[in-house]
């Protein structure tokens, strides 16, 4: 994704205003003109007086920081603002990325790990009481309707033209910034934009980075609206689109619809990785059709058979039918294909664990003596067997969820034993103690 959007190579130039500099100071007395001339009914008659009315919004847009561009240096901004005081320096977290915050007075600028200026937020827009760019577009709406011969048809194309521009720009910014919904919002007035008569374009990626951030947002509604654009005129990412598709409707409640679309989607990319795993994983929530999931899996499996997440999904499967010896042997290969995959130990240790505990359902209903101790048997097999796996799970993760988990596993497993040789109770003190000291 950050390669798509990378690919737009457009500068950010979110421009809300800044302080009162020089620039925008005259940008508002310019549009203050425009806007008594569009009130003026002799004036207002012509399309060229809301051109440039449109013209005064996008200068007082771009005012706070026309002279900056994405990219630019820390030490070639802190040339072009020189006249212009830096507040204050910190560092900030943003989706997991750390960025250096030069704080203005009327604007904070965003500078990544290389020093370059990724992003900016301006806090004192010049149009208080307006959004510039959603002003600039009426104007320019009005220009059209008024310019019945065309004469300024050249000029409203080109101002239609850089209002997509800054409106992709803005979502740029939010997009960086963390603000997916924002950044869909504005992706979306590029999409209205562009159907304008006058341009009548269709943009695919931007209809593409529409549903994406507002996937991301949560806004599901809109993301099965764009995703399902993107499919009708051919836009499906080699086969990519479906999964995020599928997981909108998956979003909205609607498993079905969920289920159809992977379906498609695996139909025509039946080697698209990102599809099956979807499908495998739908199904395996919703524990339909477990054949269906098998066959599916199997398909992912040759397309990847390193990859350790598809052998344990098989796991998952046997295990989900009560098929104990299947799911432990997958497991086991998960683990063989990639030692360090967490996920391979702890279901095995699990499914150990759960074994032993059937059994001892029915040892306790046994009341043949024999068939009793030959149960009994090979219930503590199972929990032994149980030992290696989780031990090996508890050194695998720093995660304290996940670790409390394994801990009250192999404390139960290590009071069956805890008497039969010192290591076992050793292992009983440790892991009581493990919890003890972590309960929240």
């Amino acid at each position: 994704m950050k390669k798509l959007f990378i690919s737009l190579a457009l500068l950010l130039c979110i421009a809300q205003a800044g302080a009162q500099t020089k620039s925008a100071a005259d940008a508002l007395k310019v549009l203050e003109k425009a806007k008594a001339d569009a009130e003026n009914p002799k004036k207002g008659a012509s399309p060229a007086t809301w051109v440039k009315l449109s013209s005064a919004y996008l200068d007082c847009y771009d005012a706070p920081i026309k002279t900056l561009w994405q990219n630019a240096s820390q030490l070639e901004v802190k040339m072009l603002l020189k006249d212009q005081k830096i507040l204050s320096s910190e560092q900030k977290e943003v989706g997991g990325k750390m960025f250096n915050v030069d704080s203005y007075e009327d604007k904070d600028l965003y500078y990544d790990e290389n020093g370059a200026l990724a992003a900016w937020v301006i806090k004192q827009p010049t149009l208080k009481e307006s959004d510039a760019l959603a002003e600039a577009y009426r104007a320019l709406l009005k220009a059209q309707e008024l310019d019945a011969k065309n004469a300024q048809g050249k000029a409203i194309t080109e101002q239609l033209q850089g209002l997509q521009n800054r409106y992709v720009n803005e979502a740029m910014n939010y997009y960086t910034l963390g603000d997916n919904k924002s950044a869909a919002d504005n992706f979306e007035s590029v999409l209205e934009i562009s159907s304008n008569p006058l341009l009548n374009t269709v943009d695919t990626a931007v209809i593409y980075y529409t549903a994406y951030t507002a996937a991301l947002s949560g806004d599901s509604e809109r993301a099965i609206k764009y995703f399902s654009k993107s499919i009708e005129i051919g836009n499906d990412q080699n086969g990519d689109v479906y999964s995020p598709l599928a997981e909108s409707y998956k979003q909205a409640g609607d498993t079905l619809k969920a289920k159809e679309i992977l379906a498609e989607g695996f139909t025509k990319y039946p080697t698209n990785q990102g599809i099956l795993v979807s499908l495998i994983n739908l199904y395996l929530e919703s524990k339909d059709d477990p054949s269906k999931v098998l066959s599916l899996i199997k398909v992912a499996q040759q397309n990847e058979p390193t990859n350790a997440s598809l052998i344990y999904a098989e796991g998952n499967v046997y295990k989900n039918l009560g098929k104990f010896d299947e799911a432990i042997a997958a497991y086991k290969k998960a683990e063989e294909v990639d030692p360090n995959y967490l996920f391979a130990p702890f279901s095995l240790g699990a499914t150990y664990y759960e074994q032993a505990f059937e059994l001892q359902q029915q040892a306790a209903q046994e009341m043949d003596d024999a068939k009793y101790a030959e149960l009994n048997n090979k219930l503590e097999e199972c929990l032994e067997a149980a030992i290696v796996p989780l031990e090996k799970a508890f050194t695998l993760t720093e995660d304290k969820d996940i670790r409390m988990a394994v801990a009250e596993y192999l404390k139960n497993v290590y009071f069956r034993f805890r008497e039969k040789n010192a290591d076992y109770k050793a292992g009983y003190d440790k892991y009581v103690k493990y919890i003890e000291d972590n309960k929240q």
